[in-house]
């Protein structure tokens, strides 16, 4: 999703499979630790799903206690996630414009949507439409690629395209989700750049999370468990 350009990949013949994928395998680790994440940064009952897909974020907030707006560009998405949580409220949005009132929402959630915008200025034009809708003092929680993602060999996120190699922050990059059979194109960001989007866009860092695996998890790890695949931005208005 991007308020400048449309998105990255399209959806729409995959949303009902992708929407019902679980959080397994590389994936497991980007959502881990985000119930454990937001009870220690965040407060509030009212939340906003930002890029919600076919709802999984959306309803895992819920899960911990949130009234959850979730929104999205893809009626696929938007009709997948409707169907799995009839209850729900499931929006459109519409040339960027977050289809809420400003300093309406305690905690904003946005699960690997941003580096599906191509440049660093639709990325800060989003994240500054976030800002809008947080609460003073609302805390914005965006999950992400680390900036070595495309560097290693992952169990279930498979990134050894040649486009991959030595890339810059806005090229385009390659994934491919073994778990739903999925290629997505996405943009290669920095933690720098990251850095540079929130503090334009009015919001401050602090603090960052990488989730890293554990035998505990019970997975075969490659390299899960010896670099951060996933980075967690907290950031507060």
């Amino acid at each position: 999703m991007s308020t400048a350009a449309g998105p990255t990949n399209d959806y729409s013949d995959t949303a009902d499979e992708y929407g019902r994928a679980e959080f397994t395998g590389t994936m497991y680790l980007a959502f881990r630790d985000v119930p454990w994440l937001i009870s220690q940064c965040a407060s509030g009952s009212r939340a906003l799903d930002y890029g919600c897909g076919a709802g999984r974020s959306s309803r895992l907030l819920k899960r911990l206690g949130y009234e959850v707006t979730g929104i999205d560009i893809s009626d696929a998405m938007l009709e997948a996630a409707r169907e799995l949580d009839p209850g729900g409220d499931y929006r459109r949005i519409e040339g960027g414009r977050i289809p809420l009132p400003g300093d309406s929402v305690d905690l904003a959630f946005s699960s690997l949507v941003f580096f599906e915008i191509p440049t660093l200025e639709g990325m800060t034009e989003a994240a500054a439409e976030i800002r809008r809708v947080l609460k003073p003092g609302g805390v914005f929680v965006l999950l992400i690629g680390a900036e070595r993602l495309y560097d290693f060999e992952w169990l279930t996120v498979k990134v050894d395209y040649p486009e991959n190699r030595n890339c810059q922050p806005g090229n385009a990059v390659r994934v491919f989700l073994t778990e739903v059979g999925l290629e997505l194109t996405d943009y290669y960001w920095t933690d720098a750049d990251y850095r540079t989007m929130f503090a334009d866009a009015g919001l401050q860092v602090v603090r960052l999370h990488q989730p890293m695996g554990s035998e505990a998890d019970g997975y075969p790890w490659i390299n899960e468990h010896k670099v951060p695949s996933f980075s967690i931005y907290v950031a507060r208005k």
